[in-house]
């Protein structure tokens, strides 16, 4: 009995010690300066586990995560979707350690058990003033609507003024990632809160969720910048057809990506005016490297460590920009650049990760756009905003390349630039993207004024 006591009791340890793994782990992802909360919520089925993930910083909760294993103290998550994979080893009944992976990005995570109270705590949302809250003084319709190219239905929201009459109308195009119809971002609703404005104003508006995001059909993670240009077009034939609307007199918003895809649409369809809002003028490369210059400056990086990595990516670049290879022959290409600067420096999977975010068909193909081949043949006037804050889509450099292409179509443009504001339009202190979850205001009143009151000019 006195050598089988102590492997018995190893052995209920160990039991007890596996089933640990169900409930509730909090962790902090960190990156660019930012530090975003995530929580896995974990349950035991009868002979496996599954599991959900919260964003609360980007008001995403309950995405439910494909696949979990639990073998020798590992854990793996995985969410097809999104690209994701988290693996961790069960240190102890309360702590996780392991690596968060999506789209060739990798980032330490390591997750803490909490309780039921500090979930909730945790999960608090934070306070946004600027959301409308109903009733609304104007009708909100749940629409959806189909794009035969695609074979597949986006879901939307509509609204439509009070009264009677055909109103002009603006559809309103997301930036880069997955995103809902609202553009929702560490709980700002920037077109929740865009819509509410300009309706209340007599503008009608369409927002719609991206294709495999939220209710629209689609897989958003194999589509590019022209499936979304595709996607904007099915949204203004669905708003020509609408009795309520004008159809002499609908326009586009675009912000960031969705600001190359404004300009792109006309040569589809017919718009009446476009706003592009933080919207690239300069080719996908160019704006890359100028993004890493700009957020690698506010992020304390030495200037000179910062030069070497934006010639490291020039190379990358000049090789995807080369369009005489095939995919496999830019795949290798790509890996032997970062292998020469950085193969004695980074892990062979950290080299895999980063070749193959560089080789997503999206990556690849916003490298390639160039903005001025659309801006110099738009054939509808053009309203150009920036915050000089912006370092995400620097407003001197880009909005001057907008301004010099849209001219060469002899259209007219208007340009506005807001020295206080970021690429979210919010007033900022240095224009980071740390700052964004800590700035309450979503939309500056003042552009929300000059957006309306340029668009009302030109459909009056």
């Amino acid at each position: 009995m006195e050598k089988i006591l102590p492997a018995l009791l190893l052995f209920i340890s160990n039991l007890v010690f596996s089933q640990s793994l169900e409930g509730d782990w909090q962790g902090n992802l960190e990156f660019q300066g930012m530090s975003l909360p995530t929580i896995f919520h974990i349950e035991k089925t009868e002979d496996a586990y599954k599991a959900t993930m919260d964003s609360p910083n980007q008001n995403a909760y309950g995405i439910p995560i494909d696949e979990v294993t639990f073998e020798n103290n590992t854990l793996t998550l995985t969410q097809k979707a999104a690209q994701l994979k988290y693996e961790a080893t069960l240190v102890d009944e309360t702590h996780l350690e392991g690596t968060f992976n999506q789209r060739g990005f990798s980032i330490p995570l390591n997750l803490e058990k909490i309780t039921a109270e500090e979930n909730e705590t945790s999960a608090a949302k934070p306070n946004r003033p600027q959301t409308p809250k109903a009733p609304f003084p104007y009708l909100e319709e749940e629409v959806t609507f189909y794009n035969p190219k695609a074979k597949i239905n986006l879901a939307g929201t509509l609204s439509i003024p009070e009264g009677k009459g055909k109103f002009p109308a603006v559809i309103l195009i997301s930036g880069s990632g997955p995103q809902n119809r609202n553009e929702e971002l560490f709980n700002h609703q920037p077109f929740k809160v865009l819509a509410d404005h300009l309706t209340r104003n007599g503008i009608a508006v369409l927002r719609y969720d991206d294709r495999g995001t939220a209710a629209s059909e689609g897989d958003f993670a194999k589509a590019t910048t022209y499936d979304f240009i595709d996607d904007a077009k099915a949204a203004v034939e669905f708003l020509k057809n609408r009795k309520e609307i004008n159809k002499q007199k609908i326009g586009a918003i675009g912000h960031s990506e969705g600001g190359f895809i404004a300009p792109a649409l006309t040569k589809k369809t017919k718009l009446d005016f476009i706003v592009l809002m933080a919207a690239p003028g300069l080719q996908g490369s160019t704006l890359l490297n100028l993004q890493r210059q700009k957020q690698e400056e506010l992020m304390g990086i030495n200037p000179m460590m910062t030069l070497q990595r934006m010639q490291v990516f020039q190379e990358v670049y000049d090789v995807v920009l080369d369009t005489t290879l095939n995919k496999e022959e830019t795949k290798i290409q790509t890996k032997q650049v970062f292998a020469k600067h950085w193969g004695n420096l980074i892990s062979e999977d950290q080299l895999n990760q980063i070749v193959d975010q560089t080789n997503t068909e999206w990556m690849k193909t916003f490298i390639r756009l160039d903005p001025k081949t659309y801006l110099e043949q738009v054939n509808c006037e053009v309203l150009a905003l920036n915050g000089e804050k912006d370092s995400q889509v620097p407003a001197k450099e880009n909005l001057a390349a907008i301004k010099e292409s849209v001219e060469k179509s002899g259209e007219e443009i208007t340009i506005i630039a807001y020295p206080k504001l970021n690429h979210l339009f919010q007033t900022a202190v240095t224009g980071s993207v740390s700052e964004y979850k800590e700035i309450e205001e979503t939309i500056n009143r003042q552009v929300l004024e000059d957006i309306t009151n340029w668009i009302k000019a030109e459909t009056k």
